[in-house]
């Protein structure tokens, strides 16, 4: 029997839906992602035998069309969000194995724990600690793993920004710093160049895609597949500038982006 479709609540926390047939199109993105998180996967990779993390699961919009793989890969998720994470243990736990994480890592895996580890949406909101997550994925995938993550480009600042897109001025821009996290949170986008710069550091970037084959209301990231490297770091490894100028100029566009924002506000807030 088919688990029902999670509340309004918690549908709209992962994707604001604006369509009347909330449930069809929630059902159809998550359908949709798993999609493209296969396609995206090295030739000849298989779920048998695996263990798999959605890390940032939601209320299972991906997961929940995964559990046929579970009689023969053990399926993991994890989310910061408590309700979530309760509607998927009432409703999909078993087969899915889930728990809730706190705003910093660690998580509650050993070293390894993972052959695949995937983040939709994840880092496309997230600020202050995303090095320290970086990091803590890196831990939890096998020497060999995989790590999926979409990210904000040209692409999404087509469907979310204000103005043109600048990939060279762009290095990770973070917009939205005042959106609570029932409406997204932070909205953060990444041009390559700074995420060749600052994620390579962690991982060697097998495959970049800038985007997805089906752009459309939810669907309009890039992703990027990664494999561990070995060296010891911590976040300031990954946080330190790279081409000072160029860092400064991203930076520079960033200020003045915030700015505007601030400036709006204020005037709709008189």
């Amino acid at each position: 029997m088919e688990a029902p479709v999670p509340p309004n609540e918690l549908v709209q926390r992962v994707a604001r839906i604006e369509d009347p047939d909330v449930e069809g199109t929630y059902l159809a993105q998550g359908r949709t992602t798993l999609d493209r998180l296969e396609r995206l996967l090295p030739p000849g990779w298989a779920w048998e035998g695996k263990r798999v993390l959605d890390f940032g699961c939601g209320a299972g919009r991906t997961l929940r069309h995964l559990t046929e793989r579970a009689r023969s890969a053990e399926l993991h998720g994890c989310d910061v969000d408590a309700p979530s994470i309760e509607w998927l243990e009432e409703h999909l736990s078993p087969p899915l194995h889930v728990v809730r994480n706190a705003e910093l890592p660690p998580l509650p895996y050993p070293d390894g724990a993972f052959d695949l580890v995937y983040a939709l949406s994840v880092f496309t909101h997230i600020v202050d600690p995303w090095a320290e997550w970086l990091l803590e994925l890196r831990r939890v995938l096998r020497p060999d793993g995989i790590l999926v993550a979409t990210f904000m480009n040209a692409e999404s600042w087509a469907a979310f920004g204000e103005g043109p897109w600048d990939e060279e001025r762009t290095g990770m821009l973070v917009t939205r710093t005042w959106n609570p996290r029932d409406l997204g949170g932070p909205f953060v986008y990444h041009s390559e160049w700074w995420l060749r710069e600052h994620w390579g550091r962690a991982f060697d970037v097998a495959y970049l895609e800038r985007r997805p084959p089906v752009v459309g209301p939810g669907q309009t990231a890039g992703a990027v597949v990664l494999s561990p490297r070995p060296d010891e770091l911590e976040p300031y490894d990954l946080e330190r500038p790279g081409d000072p100028l160029r860092e400064i100029e991203a930076l520079r566009w960033n200020l003045e982006l915030l700015h505007a924002e601030a400036a709006g506000l204020h005037s709709r807030a008189l």
